[in-house]
């Protein structure tokens, strides 16, 4: 099986998994996720924060960290698809009520009136995904949006993940195109990561926390 296909059947079994998952549980990791993002690293001290919006049942609820930010006088950046240019565009959002419209399939995206975000402002970056491994990769929808946003950012943008416990695996197939991320926190885990170009000498520190 080659690794698109490989990335494919993991993305689908990921989607059931978390969809079969108790609710209650659910709940309760999205909770503990939610109190930790607060604790990310980089995210007190940034500006401008990018965060997305949840558009499909089987993401974390992004809410409660959109509030976070706008509570704590963050410039909150939100994405946008150009589905001509196969790109994320970026916006800033104000209002959670009036900012937001709803985009293709449904997705709620800042709309026309947004003042327009370039890459190169944004501080610090939460990045979504289906599953995520120890060295920081991850997979997401297959679209590769974020694949292509991340090289745009500046160097310095901490770039984390939140995840359910059952979406953190060992390690994923990895493309030349897949960017890694700064870390991830699940309820039970934190994993840090070093950049590619410093991974010759470092290796990823996992702590993980139990309940």
């Amino acid at each position: 099986m080659d690794l698109r296909a490989q990335k494919r059947q993991l993305r689908q079994a990921m989607i059931e998994r978390i969809l079969a998952l108790d609710p209650a549980d659910r709940k309760a990791q999205e909770a503990t996720l939610a109190a930790r993002f607060r604790d990310l690293p980089g995210f007190d001290a940034a500006g401008s924060v990018l965060l997305y919006v949840t558009a499909f049942p089987e993401e974390i609820a992004s809410q409660p960290m959109l509030e976070l930010a706008l509570e704590r006088g963050k410039r909150l950046v939100c994405p946008r698809v150009d589905r001509i240019q196969r790109r994320l565009r970026l916006y800033r959002v104000e209002d959670l009520n009036a900012d937001f419209k709803r985009g293709m399939l449904g997705i709620p995206e800042p709309h026309d009136g947004c003042p327009e975000v370039e890459p190169d402002q944004v501080d610090w970056v939460l990045v979504p995904g289906l599953v995520f491994d120890a060295r920081g990769f991850r997979i997401g929808r297959g679209a590769g949006h974020y694949d292509r946003l991340l090289p745009t950012l500046r160097r310095d943008v901490p770039r984390w993940a939140l995840a359910l416990d059952c979406q953190m695996v060992d390690a994923l197939p990895v493309e030349s195109h897949d960017v890694s991320l700064d870390g991830v926190v699940s309820p039970r885990t934190t994993v840090a990561c070093a950049r590619p170009e410093d991974r010759a000498a470092a290796t990823p520190s996992i702590d993980i926390n139990r309940s």
